[in-house]
């Protein structure tokens, strides 16, 4: 704009000022909405981090739970397993014992079957009718038997030692194997839980590279933005001084007409007053004219 354009000049150049504004603003728009786009992708991938590090820290702490009890678990393992073993040797000692005891008494019934024995022998005694030496003879028989059997007592009791010890070892070989599973299961989940922190460690990397590509993206829109926006700022400033010089023009002209008006008044007021001086006859219009700047 320079101070020698016409009003006619003056109003093109507005006219070109709005049609460019208007074109600058629809492509501020246009970039706003990409550049907040990519903004909102860049939060979903922010988002995406931060929950995928938050389930590698639950899965650490579940992790280090596990691997911890499995540090527990061996030595209670380990200590039952020492445990039978022990129980083991004492079994093969009472085992040993108990054989040796057999072997030294030349018993080769059990206790209930000697006992049995016995009973038939005391049941012939008392129903059958057997001449004197035969009912000795039975009762000589019978004495054998219980000696025989007070002896067996100790094999049986060797027996019953031999029960306890083998539910004992049956007991803690239940407890050890257990013991065992819980820490192949457990030590199986921690695994599975140290994989899947990998492989969302791997995840987030990528996810990184998005969010970085996201934001990249979404700044140079800003920059794009920023610069369209000054642009648009200097546009709008020379199109208001366009707009300032048209309105200097009008009102100028406006105030040109109103000293010619208030000029063209004071000629005819001039008139009037002399019409009056001279006791002249005043038409419609003279009076009218003095009405105007107030005079009877």
């Amino acid at each position: 704009m320079t101070l020698q354009q016409s009003p006619k000049e003056l109003v093109e150049e507005l006219n070109r000022h709005r049609i460019e504004v208007s074109k600058l603003r629809n492509a501020l728009n246009e970039l706003d909405k990409e550049k907040e786009s990519w903004f909102e992708k860049k939060e979903e991938f922010s988002k995406k981090i931060r929950d995928s590090i938050q389930k590698i820290k639950d899965s650490k702490s579940k992790r280090d739970s596990l691997t911890k009890e499995v540090r527990e678990l061996k030595p209670k393992r380990d200590s039952i397993n020492n445990d039978i073993n022990s129980k083991l040797k004492a079994f093969d000692r009472l085992k040993k014992e108990k054989l040796g005891i057999a072997k030294s008494l030349d018993i080769k019934e059990s206790p209930s079957k000697i006992k049995q024995n016995i009973e038939k022998l005391e049941f012939r005694i008392e129903t059958e009718t057997s001449s004197f030496e035969k009912e000795k003879e039975l009762m000589k028989k019978i004495k054998q038997l219980k000696k025989l059997y007070e002896d067996s007592k100790a094999i049986d009791d060797a027996n019953k030692k031999l029960k306890d010890a083998s539910d004992s070892i049956m007991q803690m070989k239940k407890e050890a194997n257990e013991a065992h599973k819980s820490i192949q299961e457990k030590a199986k989940q921690s695994q599975v839980l140290h994989e899947d922190i990998l492989k969302i460690s791997a995840e987030i990397g990528k996810i990184k590279a998005d969010e970085e590509e996201a934001f990249r993206k979404f700044s140079d829109l800003k920059k794009q933005f920023n610069d369209i926006n000054s642009q648009l700022k200097e546009k709008l400033k020379l199109m208001n001084d366009v707009k300032a010089a048209l309105d200097k023009i009008s009102f100028d002209k406006r105030e040109k007409r109103k000293q010619e008006e208030e000029s063209f008044l004071k000629s005819k007021e001039d008139a009037v007053n002399e019409k009056i001086r001279k006791r002249q006859k005043l038409t419609t219009e003279d009076l009218l004219v003095f009405q105007k700047f107030g005079k009877e």
